[in-house]
């Protein structure tokens, strides 16, 4: 499972960012830098499911 992020849907909101700090980082242009892309345990797939419930436009995914 790999975490992923749409840019064109972003609104660089930072929920994700300021919320899930283990997933994420704020980069200098406000969009967030996926530091877990691979979500190998079930503690980082319950933090990307958490994330992807706090993105206002639905930018969060998570591919199989």
């Amino acid at each position: 499972m790999k975490l992923k992020v749409d840019y064109k849907k972003c609104e660089k909101a930072g929920e994700c960012y300021y919320n899930h700090n283990a997933l994420f980082e704020r980069t200098d242009n406000g969009f967030p830098k996926i530091l877990v892309e691979d979500l190998t345990t079930d503690a980082l797939r319950h933090e990307a499911a958490e994330a992807i419930e706090v993105c206002p436009t639905g930018a969060i995914t998570i591919e199989e």
